[in-house]
């Protein structure tokens, strides 16, 4: 009969430490951004996170998730900026004012970064220090030919 009491608060137990570990890890690692998916209505389904810069890629950890891996990855290559534009009236009630929102499209996905101008700065550099596409595409048809 105690099984039935300690099981469930050994699980809660668990839980709560690992989303103090995530958070208190992740949020100190990368750029606080406000992130959500597209379509999406307006000013719906925002999500506090961390953007954090790697090599190809740049993952996305969501502050209340308790998933122990990112929860959005974005490659360097598959990662094109759209636009950008001001925070809407409606969202001003929940994001910050220093903020704009940079639309970004992933290999068939999109989504919105709401972040400051030095996230931006960070997000544009880091796309912009890869290679591109073609440069790619020439450089693996040149390794074939040799």
């Amino acid at each position: 009969m105690q099984y039935l009491v300690i099981v469930p608060a050994a699980i809660v137990m668990a839980a709560a430490v690992l989303a103090v570990w995530r958070f208190a890890t992740v949020r100190s690692r990368g750029i606080p951004v406000v992130i959500r998916s597209l379509p999406n209505p307006a000013a719906r389904h925002w999500r506090h996170g961390v953007l954090m810069y790697s090599g190809t890629c740049a993952k996305v950890f969501k502050l209340r998730s308790l998933r122990p891996e990112s929860d959005i990855i974005l490659t360097r290559l598959g990662t094109v900026i759209t636009s950008r534009r001001p925070v809407s009236a409606e969202e001003r009630h929940f994001l910050e004012a220093d903020l704009h929102v940079v639309r970004i499209a992933h290999r068939g996905r999109e989504f919105e970064v709401a972040l400051d101008d030095r996230g931006d700065t960070a997000l544009v550099s880091w796309l912009e220090s890869g290679p591109s596409v073609r440069q790619e595409r020439r450089g693996v048809a040149a390794g074939r030919r040799r």
